[in-house]
């Protein structure tokens, strides 16, 4: 039993697949060039090593998401499930800006304006705090 990729969809902006990690098979030493959220499927624990030897838990519980930057350059890590059943998650890597072509101006959808630098990012990672009574900005039909 090996791990399975399967591939969800791919746009300019992002590309998704769902990864299903079998336990006591290691991943192969890698790295994540960008920035990425994580749905747990079918939670757990998965043990990163780093290739400098450090280790840290990644602890995915079902039904939750998560935020993880891309990867600092030349640190490739590979990780582990160490638990008895399989964690699935689904990943969703956000493309750069570079990836784009340009496809996409994200200071304009952004709404930080566009007079000076735009710290949109980081307003998305953590802690990210919901205000009172937020609601996905969908546009409704008034009547």
């Amino acid at each position: 039993n090996s791990m399975s990729r399967e591939f969800m969809f791919e746009n300019d902006f992002a590309i998704c697949w769902k990864t299903t990690v079998p336990p006591h098979m290691p991943l192969k030493m890698h790295r994540h060039d960008r920035a990425r959220t994580i749905v747990a499927l079918q939670g757990g624990v998965l043990k990163r090593v780093d290739e400098d030897g450090s280790r840290k838990d990644l602890v995915f519980d079902t039904g939750k998401a998560y935020w993880y930057e891309a990867d600092p350059p030349n640190n490739l890590h590979a990780d582990v499930n160490e638990g008895d059943e399989d964690v699935v998650v689904i990943v969703t890597e956000f493309k750069t800006e570079d990836e784009r072509n340009g496809t996409r101006d994200a200071r304009a959808d952004c709404g930080c304006g566009s007079d000076g630098p735009c710290d949109c990012r980081s307003k998305i990672g953590l802690p990210f705090k919901l205000p009172d009574g937020w609601q996905p900005p969908t546009t409704k039909r008034d009547g």
